[in-house]
């Protein structure tokens, strides 16, 4: 098994097998389209990281509300956890 073989089998378990109508529908948008379509899906996500991460934890300061949403939305838990909220790193 060649190394690009491994990755696409890694990718598969990830997100599921490829439907071709979906790729081919996406290979006849246009680029503006195509971005215009990753740009809502970004947008839904970060709504509703907001949204659970607002019912998950209750009374936050707007800063580590933000810094949350942005550890989320990034896949980091770690970032931002040097900050200490007044413009300084700890």
């Amino acid at each position: 098994m060649t190394e690009a073989t491994s990755a696409l089998e890694a990718l598969e378990r990830r997100i599921g097998r490829v439907d071709m109508r979906q790729v081919a529908a996406w290979r006849r948008m246009t680029p503006v389209q195509r971005l215009d379509m990753a740009f809502q899906a970004y947008q839904f996500a970060l709504e509703t990281v907001r949204l659970t991460e607002q019912a998950r934890a209750g009374k936050l300061t707007d800063e580590e509300f933000v810094w949350r949403v942005t550890r989320r939305m990034q896949g980091d838990q770690k970032l931002g956890r040097e900050y200490d909220g007044h413009g300084a790193t700890k």
